[in-house]
């Protein structure tokens, strides 16, 4: 199943149709293909790290992949409103960050300092009610909204140093003996193969979205037989307490 996915995603660049624009790289389209390009990037990723059973490490970039989602998502649903939320997002980042310099002690030399202070204005200016997107309101844009439960699974328990992420180097005491640290767990199949289908999830909505936005390509025409595949991969998977990886 990740196999194919993989190839499709790859055969969508490979027959999409993109011209630039007037809007440039904040063009719907050319977006969608690079939200795809970074998926695509953190698929192949994540799939190394699942067969070397680094299983912290997978279910991060995981994570990442379903932020690709939820991002191509609420530009499939906003077009050109989201890409400016994007540039307002990215532009409120560097503002905060160029605020942290000037309250940090680090010295910067004198054109670098001009020159930042310069840029700072400008952009306080131009961008000064600019906001961050946040992950859950992000997902809310969109049916998405529903995957978000994994979303918050998978940062407790992997992506974030909480405490449910670090139980699982804890040796509990057993009887006479005496707990302890172990710092390469042993890591169960059927948490490999859950951590499989959140990661197809993600990656297939990226891969239906970018095609919806780019009008269809030849190259996604193999996703909704991949879509039935994905479904009946999960209903014989077994019952679990967390919704399905794919719907």
């Amino acid at each position: 199943m990740a196999e194919k996915l993989g190839k499709t995603g790859y055969n969508i660049f490979g027959t999409a149709d993109v011209q630039i624009t007037d809007k440039g790289f904040s063009d719907e389209k050319f977006l969608a293909l690079i939200l795809l390009a970074r998926a695509m990037s953190n698929f192949k990723g994540a799939l190394l790290l699942l067969r070397e059973k680094r299983i912290v490490e997978a279910r991060t970039i995981t994570r990442c992949c379903l932020e690709n989602k939820y991002w191509v998502g609420a530009l499939s649903e906003e077009g050109e409103k989201f890409a400016r939320k994007m540039l307002h997002d990215e532009m409120s980042h560097r503002k905060a960050r160029g605020h942290r310099i000037f309250r940090s002690d680090v010295q910067l030399e004198a054109d670098v300092d001009a020159r930042l202070r310069e840029w700072m204005k400008s952009a306080n200016r131009q961008f000064a009610d600019a906001k961050t997107l946040n992950p859950s309101e992000v997902a809310s844009t969109s049916d998405s909204g529903r995957s978000y439960i994994l979303y918050g699974q998978l940062s407790s328990d992997s992506a974030h140093p909480s405490v449910d992420a670090l139980k699982r180097y804890v040796v509990p005491d057993k009887h006479d003996e005496i707990g302890g640290i172990d710092v390469e767990p042993v890591v169960k199949d059927e948490e490999i193969v859950e951590t499989l289908e959140f990661l197809c999830l993600a990656v297939m909505g990226v891969c239906i979205d970018v095609n919806q936005i780019l009008g269809g390509t030849p190259g996604g025409e193999a996703l909704n037989k991949l879509a039935d595949e994905c479904k009946e991969l999960s209903n014989k998977s077994n019952a679990r307490a967390h919704p399905r990886a794919c719907y």
